[in-house]
């Protein structure tokens, strides 16, 4: 079987500059927060990467946990709550004081935040289990509204573990390229990718084995690893043929992609 990366799909990942901001700059803010894209932006990074889920009534939201209290004031399940419900609570002080306020952003608000920043997106699509076609079409709505208000979408990447939910974006987010996440890098990642209907691969840096790295970098595929904060860690990935790192702190990754670009070892 012969899978290589679509040349449109390799100009996204060389967008990246070595760097995705991880649920923004979630080391320095509230993750998947307004505030934590928007300082991803200043510190220099061009791609985002947040989480996508739905709420009771079908709403597209960001949010990472099936659950309310990491990130939040509220209790129990994200799509056991309207957006109204959900709108309410408050995503920042169990960061930091600082944060108050701060609250959970819908998809839609997103894509115009990210729009007004200049960043690209990677959605990684999160949903419950049996709720794969409503978080999909969720999105799908998200997207198509948003693109009414703005001249020009951000670059999308959808990405997910969840293989059901990369078929249905493969129907429903076709014009948009998908990513399957992975944790340790299988001897058969090609039956993998055929099957979730994707082009590129984005697999957890603690559980890297060279020789499955090599052989996904050798058939041409793009990948990106995750989550990386130290910058000699992601100088050794870069060399290995690793398109972009997903990071909590962009801004001290970005200044790593810099020197890497210019030949200096960190």
């Amino acid at each position: 079987m012969n899978i290589t990366t679509p040349a449109s799909v390799w100009s996204l990942y060389q967008s990246m500059n070595g760097v995705i901001a991880h649920r923004g700059a979630s080391g320095d803010a509230p993750e998947n927060t307004a505030p934590a894209i928007e300082l991803a932006q200043q510190q220099g990074a061009n791609w985002v990467e947040v989480d996508v889920t739905i709420s009771a009534d079908g709403i597209a939201v960001i949010h990472h946990d099936d659950e309310l209290q990491r990130c939040t004031n509220g209790q129990g399940l994200v799509t056991e709550h309207t957006w109204q419900q959900l709108q309410q609570l408050d995503s920042g002080t169990w960061f930091h004081p600082s944060f108050v306020g701060t609250r959970i952003l819908t998809l839609h608000s997103l894509l115009l935040l990210a729009a007004k920043l200049q960043l690209s997106l990677n959605l990684e699509i999160k949903p419950m289990a049996g709720l794969e076609q409503a978080t999909i079409d969720a999105t799908a709505h998200a997207i198509h509204s948003a693109a009414q208000s703005l001249d020009a979408l951000p670059a999308l990447l959808i990405s997910s573990f969840n293989v059901t939910a990369l078929q249905l974006a493969a129907k429903h987010l076709a014009p948009w390229p998908r990513a399957l996440n992975v944790e340790a890098i299988d001897t058969d990642w090609p039956q993998q990718l055929q099957q979730a209907q994707c082009t590129s691969l984005h697999f957890d840096a603690q559980q890297l084995i060279p020789e499955q790295l090599q052989s996904v970098t050798s058939a041409d595929i793009a990948c990106a690893a995750y989550t990386v904060n130290q910058p000699s860690q992601a100088q050794d990935l870069w060399q290995m043929g690793v398109c972009a790192v997903f990071s909590d702190f962009p801004g001290p990754l970005s200044g790593a992609w810099q020197a890497y670009q210019s030949g200096m070892s960190l």
